[in-house]
């Protein structure tokens, strides 16, 4: 609000100040004055930009399609369908541009030994031990960002096999465009061997940028059975193979990228990529009885089973400033043939980088199977009818009936003992009435 507002602009190499805000212009200069800075700044309008700092953009265009079509008669019909969509982030992802500098500076005054009347209870403030802090770490974004879109497509064949049954093969597919990703954009280079590099803006420390540049890919396979109720029977099952591919998968928190000057090493699968997934769902309301104790009852179930999602290993200890790395060089697979809670993937097939190597692990993102899932859900209930608007039904429901250990996700340090070993679980079985 009032030009408040300011981020690093990486095609300027700086950092750009929307307005004064509720500062005055000599607060403003003395703002800027006492921390250095002015060199690296520059005012939104000197630049042309607008108080956004962002350009619009009025390009977008979003074609929607579809169609369905009987080839072989009333039994059969062929449906599909292709879409661009377009979005925008969510708003707690720029929560890191909120309490921006000049408005917002923190300012510390210290103590020190060797003279202890610089800073005293009577001169708490003495200008002479002002340390500005928080200034050269700023957030920045680039002005002409694509908006972020999503292609869509399916194609469906769907077949009437008689009796009330349906078999459903569908194939469905989607590509993300200009998604974003949030890297430091003053990373110091990587010598391999040698050492670390400067920073391209050593007039600043980190600068995080969030940039809508990446995309992503998923493509799965449907298969489904389904029968309507007929007979007092009702049944549905669904097996699903997919696979979606990106750069990454969230935003929010720092970016775990290696890299920022080879942000495509990051592809690798979603980090809510499921490969094989099987759900089934049933209904059965026998009439086996007139008697009106044994009658109206019903017997639902619902069961999901999928294979794991997939994580990325890491290194606990490391300091880059001596030459190691945030992820380990990998010399296997790194898979076991019979994985366990206390260590569910070979933590040997993971060496750390050596301190005063210089060069990132090998190891990619997301190359490791979690556990699997599979649950399966019952209930009984009986609709006991006074009138036609009033009813009082009797429901017992047990969530994860067989009890089952559904596993997280392991540690995935591999320099700790600690490393590889699950200690999560999801929800065990429940009964409730």
């Amino acid at each position: 609000k009032y030009g408040a507002w300011s981020a690093f602009v990486p095609s300027l190499g700086k950092l750009v100040i929307a307005g004064l805000g509720t500062l005055s212009q000599s607060d403003f200069n003395t703002a800027i004055q006492a921390t250095g800075l002015s060199s690296s700044i520059v005012m939104a309008p000197d630049v042309g930009l607008p108080p956004s700092i962002v350009k619009n953009n009025y390009t977008d265009f979003a074609p929607r399609f579809g169609f369905a079509w009987r080839p072989f008669g009333n039994k059969t019909v062929i449906r599909g369908g292709y879409g661009v969509f377009y979005g925008s982030d969510s708003l707690y992802r720029y929560s890191q541009y909120g309490d921006t500098y000049p408005w917002v500076n923190t300012v510390k005054f210290t103590a020190t030994a060797t003279n202890p009347l610089a800073l005293t209870v009577s001169n708490p403030f003495p200008a002479s031990k002002l340390k500005n802090s928080g200034v050269t770490s700023p957030s920045g974004l680039p002005v002409d960002n694509p908006t972020q879109s999503l292609q869509s497509w399916n194609l469906t064949m769907e077949r009437d096999l008689g009796g009330g049954a349906v078999i459903e093969v569908a194939y469905a597919g989607s590509k993300g465009t200009h998604l974003p990703i949030r890297y430091n954009q003053n990373q110091q280079y990587i010598f391999t061997g040698v050492g670390l590099g400067p920073r391209p803006y050593p007039a600043f420390s980190n600068i995080n940028v969030i940039t809508d540049s990446t995309n992503s890919i998923y493509n799965s396979g449907t298969l489904t059975i389904r029968r309507r109720l007929s007979q007092q029977f009702f049944v549905r099952a669904t097996y699903v193979y997919s696979k979606s591919i990106d750069l990454t998968s969230n935003t929010a928190g720092v970016m775990a990228a290696q890299s920022a000057y080879d942000i495509g090493a990051e592809r690798g699968r979603s980090d809510f990529d499921v490969g094989h997934s099987f759900m089934a769902s049933f209904i059965w309301a026998p009439r086996i009885s007139r008697n009106i104790v044994l009658r109206d009852w019903q017997i639902s179930g619902a069961a999901t089973a999928y294979t794991g999602l997939p994580f990325t290993p890491q290194v606990a200890n490391y300091d880059i400033t001596v030459g190691g790395a945030a992820r380990p060089n990998r010399i296997g697979s790194g898979k076991l043939a019979d994985p366990t809670p206390d260590q569910w993937f070979d933590r040997t097939a993971f060496p750390v980088v050596p301190v005063g190597a210089f060069q990132y692990g090998t190891s990619g993102r997301n190359i490791i199977d979690g556990p699997g899932t599979f649950v399966l859900n019952v209930g009984l209930s009986r609709r006991y009818r006074f009138t036609e608007t009033k009813a009082l039904q009797f429901r017992c429901e047990s969530f994860n009936l067989t009890n089952r250990a559904n596993f997280g996700l392991p540690n995935p340090q591999v320099d700790v003992l600690s490393g590889g070993t699950v200690t999560t679980a999801k929800d065990p079985r429940q009964i409730q009435l």
